[in-house]
């Protein structure tokens, strides 16, 4: 797992939670392919896993060792393809499981793994084509049927992909991908009645389907049926990170090979970025079950108990993550933001301040605890802290607008003016009251 936290921003006149985000970085290498029935080399990992964990880095040293003795093992080489899958380094596996797709060129697993990994790289072209052998290999494995059928339709091989879904229909009648899969197809052809039924059957197969939902909005907007499309958009937004479930037994064992501290990392990372912070926050606090002194576990568990609202929890996992990592500067940020919350500007001030200690490129941090700062009153302090952030990021629209507010205040209009100017974009809710302020500094210059 990378050791990494980020977070997001705060204040558009008050303080606003912010999070902490755990990234996992997928480094990237252009593999060539080799020239059919040629082995391509194996990837040089050292300098392009440094960045994960120790317990990561021994995982891959160990396949990689396997792999050296014995370079010409189909099992070898795809079994570090499948390390190297399960920390999504797709890049270095591809040209691993090539070779094991080419050393033994009846297993199924290698093919299909292999059309799999070709997706997210954006290699739909390569992929249709072993997917179509790993189907021929194994003609009654779902998900592999699925992945074909889908990777043709995103290519435009609308009825070789269609005919496919209806074949899957034919054998798993209950299947919601499949009726979502012909949804596609039909809307694509223009056939839009045809999309509402297939995806209608989507949601009736699975009710909290939320690209279903998605869907069937516009394709009833097209139709000029507002309310119906107002109520599947509406359901779309209850239910939009929600999709079928697909039991996929091969898939399910490149998720084996993450680490159990590493997987609730993950899982709590994915549902806190589908705002289920109640089902992140459990997940973290597995890691802690595992590893009590996991300061990323404890800081990210401050960001969501606050959005839960549980604020002897954000103290008490505050206190621990500090106590283990105190050069996690997210960790302040995110305190120091709730704290300014909840009203207890001094404490927010001093957090904040530690924040900066750590990092004093920190934009945010400037901008907040400039904000705090002139509410005392302590304009001078405010304004290097607000100058400090447009330095780091000069685009940076709320330290302009704080900037803008303060020289008003001290009767520079035309100063202000050149600060207001930078806060019209991009659009948001807060793009209105900039305006506002920017008319208001005109006003005063009596323009």
């Amino acid at each position: 797992m990378i050791k990494n936290v980020g977070s997001s921003r705060l204040f558009s006149e008050q303080a606003r939670v912010a999070s902490v985000t755990l990234v996992l970085l997928s480094m990237i290498a252009p593999v060539i392919p080799a020239p059919q029935g040629q082995l391509p080399p194996i990837p040089d990992l050292a300098r392009r896993t440094g960045n994960f964990d120790l317990a990561v880095q021994k995982q891959i040293q160990q396949s990689l060792k396997k792999l050296q003795l014995n370079p010409e093992s189909a099992k070898a080489n795809g079994n570090l393809a499948m390390v190297l899958h399960a920390h999504l380094l797709y890049e270095l596996a591809e040209p691993l499981y090539i070779r094991a797709q080419r050393l033994d060129p009846s297993s199924f697993p290698w093919a299909y793994y292999l059309g799999v990994i070709r997706a997210p790289l954006g290699k739909q072209s390569k992929s249709a084509p072993i997917l179509r052998l790993a189907v021929g290999l194994k003609p009654d494995y779902l998900p592999a049927r699925l992945a074909l059928a889908d990777t043709l339709q995103e290519l435009g091989e609308l009825e070789e992909s269609r005919e496919i879904y209806r074949q899957i229909l034919q054998d798993h009648p209950q299947s919601t991908s499949a009726y979502a899969g012909l949804g596609r197809v039909s809307w694509e052809k223009g056939d839009v009645a045809a999309a509402i039924k297939n995806y209608k059957k989507a949601c009736e197969l699975f009710p909290e389907f939320g690209a279903g939902h998605y869907a069937l909005g516009l394709a009833y907007r097209s139709l000029e049926n507002m309310e119906k499309s107002r109520e599947h958009l509406s359901l779309f937004k209850l239910h939009s990170a929600k999709k079928p479930l697909l039991k996929d037994p091969v898939l399910d064992a490149i998720q084996a090979l993450i680490s159990p501290v590493e997987y609730f990392l993950h899982e709590g990372s994915s549902l806190r970025e589908k705002r289920e912070f109640g089902e992140a926050a459990t997940a973290f606090e597995e890691v802690l079950q595992i590893e009590p002194h996991h300061a990323i576990a404890h800081a990210n568990l401050v960001q969501l108990y606050i959005a839960l609202g549980d604020t002897r929890k954000v103290e008490e996992h505050y206190r621990e993550a500090v106590a283990i990592a105190p050069g996690l500067y997210e960790t302040h940020y995110n305190f120091g933001t709730y704290l300014a919350w909840s009203g207890r500007t001094v404490e927010a001030i001093e957090a904040l301040t530690k924040a900066l200690e750590v990092n004093p490129f920190h934009a945010t941090s400037h901008s907040n605890l400039g904000y705090l700062l002139d509410q005392q009153g302590k304009s001078e302090e405010a304004e290097k802290h607000y100058l400090l952030a447009i330095q780091y990021e000069p685009n940076f629209a709320l330290p302009h607008f704080n900037m803008g507010r303060l020289l008003m205040a001290r009767g520079q209009p035309t100063e202000a003016i050149v600060h207001l100017q930078q806060t019209l974009q991009p659009e948001n809710e807060a793009v209105p009251l900039h305006i506002y302020t920017l008319a208001l500094a005109h006003a005063q210059i009596g323009d």
